[in-house]
């Protein structure tokens, strides 16, 4: 039970924006302890995703060792269960030197392709699952924005 509610809350952040109060603005991100400035043309929804930015969403949900085993198999296949999802394929990357493996989704909405890449490892030493949402195919480090490149190389 525990374990979907994690899945379903991941799929959330991934699908709606909430809307709050204004609250102080982020200018950092925190991925697996490593600092990362926020690009000047983003704005962060906490310090573990950027939303609409560049035309990329990226978000990160640290796991431990034991989810590590379970929890990104569970979610990946929730995931391609999907009605939108078009295409499948193996995608790997490597995010500060730790190889991270999973999925890369073509998605069809509304008339409109998207990409949605979800991997996970470990990363300076932290367990995480990793989605990238984009508008472009990703297939090598050309296809990346600034952004991305600062975090993930695409083999």
């Amino acid at each position: 039970m525990k374990l979907k509610i994690i899945v379903y809350v991941f799929l959330i952040f991934g699908s709606i924006k909430i809307y709050a109060q204004k609250i102080e603005k982020i200018n950092e991100l925190n991925y697996a302890g490593i600092k990362i400035l926020v690009p000047n043309n983003c704005e962060a929804k906490s310090e573990y995703e950027l939303l609409n930015c560049n035309n990329t969403d990226i978000q990160w949900l640290y796991l431990n060792e034991e989810m590590l085993k379970s929890v990104p198999a569970q979610f990946l296949n929730q995931f391609a269960s999907q009605s939108i999802v078009k295409k499948e394929s193996d995608f790997k990357l490597k995010s500060f030197n730790s190889e991270l493996t999973g999925k890369k989704f073509k998605l069809k909405s509304d008339g409109k392709i998207t990409y949605r890449i979800i991997v996970s490892g470990i990363v300076n030493k932290q367990p995480l699952l990793l989605n990238i949402g984009t508008e472009n195919d990703i297939i090598k480090n050309s296809d990346l924005n600034e952004f991305l490149l600062n975090l993930i190389d695409v083999e």
